[in-house]
């Protein structure tokens, strides 16, 4: 019986006491990591987990209203080893790309990783600040 969903797949070798039948090349793991976004009264932020990521890793860039983040990071097996098994595959390569629109001062972008956590700062552009206007 041919199974179409890859899990279904791999669910069906557990139950059935043959995991070992469930090799890499039965799936393909896609990373896409979880990120929320924020707002602030002076800035939005953007928060994503990045386990395992490295600043040399990543890639930011602003063209145009497109703030877009990439990484890209391959996995290293240790030397005289070779991969039994990959449950946890140690390679990232993503793309997310976000539309700004006019609200951010791009010129004040700032973004610092820590402790696998990426948060990039989009300033709310002056413009789009509240302010009170005097009566005269």
């Amino acid at each position: 019986m041919t199974t179409l969903f890859p899990m279904t797949r791999m669910l069906d070798s557990v139950l059935n006491g043959n995991l070992d039948s469930w090799t890499d090349s039965d799936h393909v793991a896609h990373f896409v990591p979880r990120a929320d976004v924020l707002e602030g009264p002076k800035e939005y932020r953007i928060v994503m987990d990045l386990p395992g990521v490295a600043n040399t890793d990543l890639d930011i860039n602003l063209e145009g209203q497109e703030l877009t983040v990439k990484a890209e990071k391959d996995a290293t097996v240790p030397e005289g080893f070779e991969v039994r098994r990959n449950e946890r595959s140690g390679k990232v390569h993503f793309t997310r790309t976000y539309t700004l629109g006019n609200a951010v001062d791009a010129e004040a972008i700032s973004a610092k990783l820590e402790n696998g956590i990426l948060q990039i700062s989009l300033p709310k552009s002056e413009v789009t600040l509240p302010r009170r206007i005097e009566v005269k």
